[in-house]
C-alpha cells in the first residue's frame, strides 16, 4: 500500500474506492439482470418464431424432395432420412394422417458436438398431433403438458396440395436452446463488457472522489500530527461549510483550547515557582527576625534589663503572629483551590454579618482618625452562603482599605439589592493605583507601587482569598481605582429564592 510522510497506510483510500467498485458493480449486474429478466420473455418468443421458420423450411424441403401420397410416405428416401439427422439436435417422427408412426430420425451426435437428445428416451406423438396438422399450421408448444420437454408439429401436403401427414420434433428443448445459443452468447459478451467497463469506471470514479474526499482528512491529520508533536500553533485551513469543514474548525478549537491549556500550565508552573521563591522568603524574614528579637531577650535577661527584655519579647511575639497568619492564610488558600473545595452552607443573614464587621473594625478606625460610613439597610435578605469565610472576606476588604487610606481620609461600607444579586462595596479614598497595579490586584505575593495586596502588615494573599471566597459561592469580587482619588471593592453575591 501506499505511504505517506507519517508511514501510515492511505487504509481509507482503499476502503472508499472498494466500496465505490462494489456499489457501481452491484448497480451494473443489477441492470443486467433486470434487462436479462424482462427480456426472457422476448428472447423465447423470437427463439420460437426462428425455431418455426427452420420447420417450415425443412417442411417445405421434404415437399419438393418428394412426390409421395399418404400411402407412399412410409417409403421415403434414405438420403433424405439422413439428412433429417442432421436439422435438430432433437429427434424427428414423421407420421401419416391417423397419427401412426411412420418414421423416427435422431440426430447425429457428431453433428451437434454430442449436445442431443437421449436415445433411449423415445420420443412421442403429442395428443394433440391431429388437430394440429389439419389446421394447416405449425404448433409449437414449449411447455411440458401435454409431452414432456414440449413438441412441434408441422403438417405435410403432397404435389396437389392435399394433406398426407406430418412431422413432430419431440422434445424441442435442446432446438429452442441452440436458437437462443447466439442471444445467449451475445448476452454474455454485453455482460461482460458492462462488467469490464464498470469496473473501469468504478475504479477511476472511487479513486477521484475518495482522493477528493480523502485530502482533506490527510491535511487535517498531518496537522493534528503536528498539534501531538507541540505545535499547538498549527491550523487546518477551513473550505466551505460542510461535515468535513466543520470537522476542520472543531479540531482548530480544540488545538486553541489546547493551546490555552499549556499557556495556563507555563503560567501556573510560573506563579507556583513565584509563590515558593515568595514564601521562602516572606518565611526567612520574619523567621531571622524572631530567632534576633529570642536571642536579644536572652541577652538582656543575662543582664537583667528588664524593659528591653519584655520589648524584645513583644516583638517576638508580633513575628510569630505574622508567621501563624501567613501559614493560616497559605492554608485556606490551598482549601479554596482544591478541586472539590468545602463549603459550609447556611442561611445567614447579610445585615447583621455586616454589622457585626463594621463594629469589629470601628475602633481601629477611629483610633486612626479615619471615617467609617456605612450603609446596611436592615431588609437585606437571607442568603446562603458560608458565613465564616464571608467574614472574613469582609475583614480582609476593610483591613485592605483602613491600610491604604491615611488619617483624615473615608472608608465606606454600603449593601444593596439588586434584582436576584446582592451588593456589596467597600471604598475608600487612599492614594488609589494606576492601570497596572489594579490589573494584578488579585495576584497573589503581588509587589507593586502602592499595593494593596501587601505591606508590612500584610501577607499578601488576603486578596486572592477574597476572590475565592466569592467565586465559590457563584458571585464576584472586582477592583476600581483612580489614582489619587481612592478604590472601590465591589463584591456580588447570588441571593437564594427559597430563603
Amino acid at each position: 500500500m501506499v505511504k505517506d510522510r507519517f508511514g501510515r497506510r492511505h487504509k481509507v483510500f482503499w476502503r472508499v474506492s472498494a466500496a465505490l467498485v462494489i456499489a457501481q458493480l452491484a448497480t451494473g449486474l443489477l441492470a443486467i439482470g433486470l434487462s436479462a429478466y424482462l427480456a426472457s420473455d422476448r428472447s423465447s418468443d423470437l427463439a420460437e418464431n426462428s425455431l418455426r421458420v427452420r420447420i417450415d423450411a425443412l417442411a417445405a424441403e421434404i415437399e419438393r424432395a418428394s412426390v409421395f401420397s399418404d400411402e407412399e410416405l412410409i417409403r421415403l428416401p434414405s438420403t433424405l432420412l439422413s439428412n433429417l439427422s442432421l436439422r435438430f439436435p432433437d429427434p424427428i417422427i414423421v407420421a401419416d394422417t391417423s397419427g401412426v408412426v411412420l418414421h423416427t430420425i435422431y440426430p447425429l451426435s457428431e453433428a451437434f458436438n454430442d449436445d442431443v437428445a437421449d436415445s433411449t428416451i423415445l420420443p412421442v406423438i403429442p395428443s394433440s398431433y391431429g388437430v394440429s396438422i389439419r389446421t394447416g399450421r405449425i404448433t409449437i408448444d414449449r411447455s411440458s403438458d401435454i409431452a414432456r420437454g414440449g413438441s412441434a408439429v408441422s403438417p405435410l401436403y403432397d404435389a396437389s396440395g392435399l394433406l398426407v401427414g406430418g412431422y413432430v420434433i419431440q422434445p424441442i428443448e435442446r432446438s429452442l436452446a441452440r436458437e437462443l445459443a447466439p442471444t445467449r452468447q451475445a448476452f454474455q459478451t454485453a455482460m461482460f463488457t458492462v462488467i469490464l467497463v464498470s469496473v473501469l469506471l468504478a475504479v477511476l470514479l472511487a479513486a477521484a472522489f475518495s482522493w477528493w474526499m480523502v485530502r482533506p482528512l490527510r491535511k487535517m491529520t498531518a496537522r493534528v500530527f503536528e498539534i501531538g508533536a507541540g505545535n499547538y500553533d498549527a491550523r487546518i485551513e477551513i473550505k466551505g461549510s460542510d461535515e468535513i469543514a466543520q470537522l476542520g474548525e472543531t479540531i482548530n478549537q480544540m488545538a486553541a483550547r489546547v493551546a490555552e491549556s499549556v499557556d495556563a500550565l507555563k503560567t501556573t508552573d510560573r506563579m507556583r515557582r513565584e509563590l515558593i521563591a515568595n514564601v521562602g522568603h516572606d518565611l526567612r524574614t520574619p523567621l531571622a527576625a524572631l530567632r534576633g528579637h529570642i536571642e536579644e531577650a536572652n541577652r538582656f535577661h543575662d543582664e537583667n534589663r528588664t524593659a528591653e527584655f519584655r520589648n524584645a519579647l513583644d516583638s517576638a511575639q508580633n513575628q510569630a503572629a505574622y508567621l501563624n497568619k501567613m501559614v493560616d492564610d497559605l492554608f485556606e488558600l490551598s482549601q479554596l483551590e482544591n478541586p472539590s473545595p468545602q463549603l459550609r452552607r447556611e442561611p445567614v443573614p447579610i445585615a447583621e454579618l455586616l454589622n457585626d464587621v463594621a463594629r469589629s473594625h470601628v475602633g481601629q478606625l477611629r483610633d486612626e482618625a479615619i471615617d467609617f460610613i456605612t450603609d446596611i439597610p436592615s431588609t437585606l435578605p437571607v442568603i446562603e452562603a458560608d458565613g465564616v469565610r464571608l467574614k472574613r472576606l469582609l475583614d480582609n476588604l476593610l483591613s485592605n482599605a483602613k491600610r491604604h487610606t491615611d488619617g483624615g481620609g473615608t472608608i465606606t461600607l454600603d449593601a444593596r439589592r439588586e434584582d436576584d444579586m446582592l451588593i456589596i462595596e467597600v471604598s475608600d479614598s487612599g492614594e488609589g493605583m494606576d492601570a497596572e497595579s489594579l490589573s494584578h490586584v488579585f495576584d497573589r505575593y503581588y509587589r507593586g507601587e502602592a499595593s494593596r495586596t501587601r505591606d508590612e502588615h500584610g501577607t499578601g494573599l488576603g486578596l486572592a482569598i477574597s476572590r475565592a471566597v466569592a467565586e465559590l459561592h457563584g458571585g464576584s469580587l472586582v477592583a476600581s481605582s483612580t489614582p489619587g482619588v481612592g478604590t472601590c471593592m465591589k463584591l456580588s453575591l447570588p441571593i437564594s429564592d427559597h430563603l
